[in-house]
């Protein structure tokens, strides 16, 4: 989500200039280049919050039960990857010149939001998870409303395959190995180094590792290229380390 923040700050300017200058392929290619991007990184982060909540959550707070921080943490981890979208489209419409709609939209998501969990608090009788659910349902509806926003005022379509499918392809495998490999440290080294320490070096170790895996199948499954890979911050000594590894 902060990287979404950064995202939107730089996008704003530069969205305006290409609507002053009346340059629809500058448009469409700046809206669709940030959203990508967030979504390459939005994706994971929410896949990798589901696989690791219990021993990240263990690894902040040591020594007490963590089970119900668990769960909330699992069943809200989608919300990094709405909320991100959501700052993004926000941008988007801010910067060609639709300051009102982002207002209204988040208005009326704010009120489904607070109908939904009254219901869920004192229909369904749901607790804290409600808040849970009702935050991810109010940053989706933002996202929903936003994106038919977009789509009226610019006849503009998200590009789907590089932008939600392979991230999401790529993000699993990588949620996958990062499971994997924590429960094979952890099993591996407990004895040894103690739970504490052992749960620590584990989350690095996983997380390390899918950042790896992921960050190959991106370019082996061409969600990305190299040119687009220079675009991103680092990219170009990404794009050197791929060439010298033959993954480009």
């Amino acid at each position: 989500v902060a990287i979404a923040n950064a995202l939107s700050s730089s996008l704003i300017p530069s969205l305006s200039r290409a609507v002053a200058e009346k340059s629809r392929s500058q448009i469409t290619a700046k809206i669709s280049s940030a959203i990508r991007f967030s979504m390459v990184i939005a994706i994971p982060s929410a896949v990798g919050l589901t696989v690791l909540a219990a021993p990240i959550s263990n690894l902040l707070f040591a020594g007490t039960d963590n089970t119900m921080l668990i769960r909330m943490t699992m069943l809200g981890s989608a919300a990094v990857v709405f909320f991100s979208l959501s700052t993004i489209t926000n941008a988007v419409l801010q910067g060609i010149n639709h300051l009102q709609i982002p207002i209204r939209n988040a208005a009326i998501s704010l009120v489904l939001h607070v109908v939904i969990l009254c219901g869920m608090l004192y229909g369904l009788k749901l607790g804290v998870y409600s808040v849970v659910y009702a935050n991810l349902i109010f940053a989706l509806v933002v996202c929903i409303l936003n994106g038919l926003s977009i789509g009226r005022h610019l006849r503009y379509r998200q590009e789907i395959k590089k932008t939600f499918v392979i991230p999401t392809l790529a993000s699993g495998v990588m949620g996958a190995v990062a499971y994997g490999s924590y429960q094979l440290c952890y099993q591996s080294l407990h004895g040894i180094l103690g739970s504490k320490r052992t749960n620590l070096l584990a989350v690095v170790i996983a997380i390390g590792l899918a950042v790896i895996v992921y960050a190959v199948l991106l370019i082996k499954l061409r969600c990305v290229n190299e040119e687009e890979l220079r675009g991103m911050p680092g990219g170009t000594k990404l794009g050197r380390l791929a060439r010298k590894l033959r993954l480009m």
